[in-house]
């Protein structure tokens, strides 16, 4: 019985080449006929026809963030990252095995090559939108970032857009925009992808060989609280479901993804593929143990990254600097026992995720290929990916180096790459430890906080804090060029000036450690003071003033004008240092409640400086230092935050 079963199936695969041949998918993906012919005699019939219906391959990434090129060496990220999704790609027809390329979020951030778009394309952003229409993207998950310049810009990019934005738990519904933008279109829940192209979606699926994918995407929990002032650059947006004081979701995205699960199956899709954008802390995690009907997750927006433990070729190959924190992928087990595989790869263009993976005949998870994990986009890898190939060479999708060099070509990247002066020492902004830990970079961005604020009419200045999440690149050096810096703090947020009580400054800075095990983006780089912390006292988060610290043991602030006061001692506040008034400058993104700094929003606003962090930055090395900046990183001997436990 089971020789005619094997032969009826075999002979039907044979019709079914032609078919395939004449009739390829309506949303791009190739016939069964097209993988045959380049496999190119590698596989035997059998096993193409078996990949073509089985396999996939997904090739993915998340918080590019706009880093088409290093600031430090002026690689060019982004074609290195073309060029090997479009070797990936071929490599994988060449073996009969359908492509998907998927990223999870934060395609975008307000830094340089971001505002370049607007010069060369009409509209900020745009330039990340079509680079990743040049390179077939099926789809992303929306993080948080494409938000930071409000909802116009994001409209305008999502129009442009040949691939649908899903999160299952943004309501667009009600939202906002100006009259010369255009209106943000809704897509239908499980539906095929390619009729979303340019709308916000819960959920669609996409065809890869003869099996159809469903995606479903989640936007993370803390989204309102890490976007700058949403009330007012994001009108009518919310969660499904609304939120709480402390912009919480007061719906579980847990319910939602199920939802959209369900959806997809009465559709007869049993592939799904999670695209969650969760943050390294978050209040709604998506556990697999909770979750059933998802194969796949690509986790994105946090710290850290996966791989095997050796390299072959190109495959699992990390940068020298690199190593990984977990395996790739990672297993683990839904509520009904099924295998679920959870994948990530490294931010900023640096790495292009690949998955192969096969299923059996239900959709669940059947074998990974050895070959899966990340690969870094540097020549070294390209030549080995050609190597393996047997190509002349490989090159970058000709749309996306035509859209790099218009934007290389304009006046505000060629001002970039003016000199601001030289570091001893590389100014460290890797995001695991401006998140963790006091870096030079925290350090030297904190100290320029208080000299900006003083230069701007802000003489009594007292202390500083910078948020860990507002530091988005290291200055390598030892020349520091303008691109370096408008990358590190990208955002490029004015200052502002508040005065607050000293129970207030305890709030806050209890509020900066509170998830300091979670490498979150509140995490205090200071200048004016020192804080001492134990992360094993209760967490507090969100506070306006505080009487009794938790966490802070030790707060010491020198005023501006040298006097010492000590807030805390031994974990036991001063009740008349409470009651005392300084003042503190900061980025405008936490002065208004960002990060749950709710002290400072609740603070008496003095003012705000005119020009960003970018310039004030730039203008302390050159005026303040000499252009000359020698701040060793010294992990082991911090001296103004210093974690105790």
């Amino acid at each position: 019985m089971t020789f005619y079963r094997g032969l009826v199936a075999a002979l039907s695969g044979l019709l079914a080449i032609s078919a395939l041949s004449a009739n390829a998918d309506y949303d791009g993906r190739q016939g069964f006929s097209s993988f045959l012919h380049e496999s190119r005699g590698s596989l035997r019939l059998w096993e193409c026809f078996d990949n073509y219906y089985n396999s996939l391959q997904i090739l993915h990434s998340s918080d590019n963030e706009s880093s088409f090129q290093d600031p430090n060496t002026l690689e060019e990220k982004a074609l290195n990252y073309s060029t090997l999704t479009k070797g990936l790609q071929r490599l994988a027809r060449r073996q009969c095995t359908p492509s998907l390329h998927l990223t999870a979020g934060d395609h975008t951030i307000p830094g340089p090559f971001y505002l370049a778009s607007a010069e060369a394309f009409g509209q900020p952003g745009l330039g990340d939108i079509r680079m990743f229409n040049a390179m077939d993207l099926a789809a992303n998950g929306m993080g948080n970032h494409e938000f930071d310049g409000g909802i116009d810009e994001f409209a305008h990019m999502l129009k442009r857009a040949r691939y649908p934005f899903i999160a299952v738990n943004l309501d667009f519904s009600e939202v906002q925009v100006s009259a010369d933008a255009p209106r943000i279109r809704i897509g239908r829940d499980a539906r095929a992808c390619y009729r979303s192209l340019g709308k916000v979606v819960k959920s669609c699926w996409v065809r890869a060989g003869r099996s159809k994918i469903g995606l479903i995407g989640r936007a993370p929990a803390e989204f309102f609280n890490v976007i700058a002032d949403p009330e007012n650059t994001l009108p009518g947006l919310d969660f499904v479901g609304g939120r709480d004081d402390n912009n919480q979701p007061l719906v579980s995205a847990v319910d939602q993804v199920l939802e959209q699960v369900e959806k997809l199956e009465r559709k007869g899709i049993n592939r799904i593929i999670l695209l969650d954008h969760a943050q390294d802390f978050t209040a709604d995690p998506l556990s697999t143990n909770r979750l059933r009907g998802i194969d796949i997750i690509v986790a994105a927006g946090s710290t850290g990254f996966m791989a095997q433990p050796t390299a072959d070729g190109p495959f699992n190959l990390l940068r020298p600097e690199d190593s990984a924190e977990a395996e790739y992928p990672t297993w683990r087990v839904d509520s009904e026992g099924e295998t679920v595989l959870v994948i990530n790869s490294d931010q900023q263009y640096r790495y292009v995720g690949n998955l192969i993976v096969s299923f059996d005949y239900d959709g669940h998870i059947r074998d990974v290929d050895y070959r899966s994990g990340p690969v870094a986009t540097t020549a070294e890898a390209i030549e080995e990916l050609r190597q393996v190939m047997y190509e002349r060479r490989l090159t970058p999708h000709k749309r996306v180096a035509r859209t790099l060099d218009r934007l290389e070509r304009t006046s505000l990247i060629e001002d970039a790459f003016f000199v601001v002066g030289e570091t001893a020492f590389p100014l460290n902004g890797q995001r695991i430890n401006v998140r963790t830990r006091e870096t030079n970079l925290g350090n030297l961005a904190a100290d320029s906080t208080i000299w900006g604020a003083q230069q701007n009419g802000f003489a009594t200045v007292d202390v500083a804090l910078k948020n860990g999440g507002g530091i988005r690149d290291t200055i390598q050096g030892p020349t520091i060029i303008r691109l370096a810096v408008q990358a590190a703090l990208a955002f490029d947020n004015t200052l502002t000036v508040l005065e607050m009580s000293g129970a207030q400054v305890l709030a806050a800075m209890e509020n900066a450690v509170s998830r300091a095990t979670f490498a979150d983006g509140r995490f205090p780089q200071v200048a004016g003071m020192v804080l001492e912390f134990d992360a094993g006292f209760a967490p507090i988060e969100s506070a306006t003033e505080l009487n009794t610290p938790s966490r802070v043991r030790n707060l010491t602030i020198t005023r501006h004008d040298g006097a010492v006061v000590n807030l805390v001692s031994n974990g036991v506040a001063d009740a008349a240092a409470l009651a005392q008034t300084f003042v503190l400058a900061t980025n405008s993104f936490t002065a208004n409640g960002g990060d749950g700094f709710a002290a400072f929003a609740a603070a008496n606003v003095l003012g705000a400086t005119s020009i960003g962090e970018q310039a004030i930055l730039e203008n302390y090395i050159i005026d303040v230092l000499g252009g000359s900046v020698s701040l060793p990183d010294d992990a082991d001997n911090p001296q103004r935050v210093i974690r105790l436990d």
